[in-house]
């Protein structure tokens, strides 16, 4: 998947992080690293190697999201569809072939090539912008400063060049690049 497409991808899934110790903001209610559970996927979204030792910052993933954009009744607008409809929790413990990495790594896919073709100088609704009132580009750049921060990493010059991605967890299972097996 290209750079811009994955930054554009990202913003749907911006939250904010809660401390700089542990990998995801819920991490003590969810579990290690926020992974999936039992018979279930994930898909998530992290800034990486953004402190410079190859590791992943957490955005955000679906279907964490998914709650907090159902309390604001914006869900229609700001996620990608599943047979016409917006996605939903349900989704996430749906298999043909029950804890396949594979088939969690196409869904995640679909899902988030969904939203391609969003611009990061949109104001439009995402999950960390229910109301639309900044744009996706200055959210991952404030979270992005926000890591670095907590890094003591200089950011006088701001964020550059840094790589996004998707990554999937399958049935409590550790983070795993999603993939395309198609070219382009």
């Amino acid at each position: 998947m290209s750079l811009i497409k994955t930054t554009v991808l990202t913003a749907i899934l911006v939250t904010f992080c809660g401390s700089s110790a542990r990998f995801c903001p819920r991490e003590r209610r969810q579990g290690f690293e926020c992974r999936a559970k039992a018979d279930k996927f994930k898909c998530g979204i992290f800034f990486e190697n953004l402190l410079g030792g190859r590791e992943l910052k957490w955005i955000g993933a679906l279907p964490d999201a998914i709650a907090r954009a159902e309390r604001s009744n914006v869900q229609d607008e700001i996620f990608p569809k599943v047979n016409g409809q917006p996605v939903q929790k349900s989704y996430f413990g749906q298999w043909s072939r029950k804890c396949d990495p594979t088939e969690a790594n196409a869904k995640c896919y679909l899902l988030m090539s969904q939203l391609a073709d969003d611009k990061l100088d949109s104001c439009k609704k995402t999950v960390g912008n229910l109301d639309g009132d900044d744009t996706i580009g200055n959210q991952l750049c404030d979270q992005a400063r926000r890591f670095l921060q907590q890094g003591k990493k200089d950011i006088s010059r701001g964020v550059r060049n840094q790589n996004l991605a998707f990554y999937s967890s399958t049935c409590q299972g550790g983070w795993t690049a999603v993939t395309s097996s198609q070219r382009g």
